[in-house]
């Protein structure tokens, strides 16, 4: 009887033990917002129209909580965008915004941590001057004038053909993710644009410290681009990107 009486306590703290790692190992954030995704990326365009003001709101509900910071949402980055920097400072997530129209519109938000530690998140399109619609394909951690900064890299395409890629750089000051009108030398930030046909595979070489990406010349009677490639680059110093020739 004490032998089985033993065998029934230690049945049950084994129950009580796993359910408990369970509950920890729940990501209900990840969850619900990978089950928000799916259900406004499986409807058509008008309802999807309908819901895009719930998700965007519950999507930044989620952002208000730091502890989504450090979330690796592993189920919701197989629905939407998520880039970091690598010193961990920096985290965008970038979505499509669905429409029956020919441009891809985006959503893009960035988190980030300032000096004092403390976990902020801003719409990128408010922070930027520009008119394009992009997706975030990396974020690069550099340094000018010994200063952190993060290069983000970014692709989009509306209608007439046409697609094109972006290259800006932002900077933490005075406790706020603000973007630099200065990184690169003679230009506020990089535009490229060419037919959908046409390779831009705009990179940023960590090793090299060297931005690179394939430009093409426009042919002012059609509004297309030819087919002469040029390979641009522009090199990282300590006073920001310099175009070479």
């Amino acid at each position: 009887m004490k032998i089985t009486k033993r065998l029934k306590i230690l049945f049950f703290a084994f129950v009580i033990c796993n359910s408990t790692l369970a509950q920890e190992d729940y990501n209900y954030s990840d969850e619900l917002l990978t089950t928000t995704f799916k259900a406004y990326q499986a409807v058509d365009f008008d309802m999807a129209n309908s819901m895009f003001p719930f998700v965007k709101q519950r999507f930044v509900e989620h952002l208000k909580d730091t502890t989504s910071f450090a979330n690796p949402y592993d189920s919701l980055s197989k629905h939407i965008s998520i880039q970091y920097s690598l010193d961990n400072v920096v985290k965008t997530y970038t979505w499509s915004q669905r429409d029956s129209g020919c441009c891809h519109s985006s959503v893009i938000y960035a988190q980030y941590k300032n000096s004092s530690g403390s976990i902020k998140y801003i719409n990128l399109k408010d922070k930027d001057d520009g008119d394009q619609d992009v997706f975030i394909l990396g974020v690069h951690h550099i340094k000018i004038n010994n200063k952190p900064h993060y290069l983000l890299l970014g692709w989009g395409t509306c209608c007439g053909g046409k697609h094109y890629s972006t290259a800006k750089v932002y900077k933490i000051e005075d406790g706020e993710l603000q973007k630099s009108d200065t990184a690169f030398i003679g230009e506020t930030s990089i535009f490229t644009e060419a037919n959908r046909g046409q390779d831009i595979k705009i990179k940023y070489d960590e090793q090299k410290k060297i931005l690179s990406y394939f430009s093409y010349p426009e042919d002012e009677e059609t509004g297309f681009y030819g087919k002469e490639q040029t390979h641009t680059q522009w090199k990282l110093t300590n006073k920001g990107f310099k175009k070479e020739k």
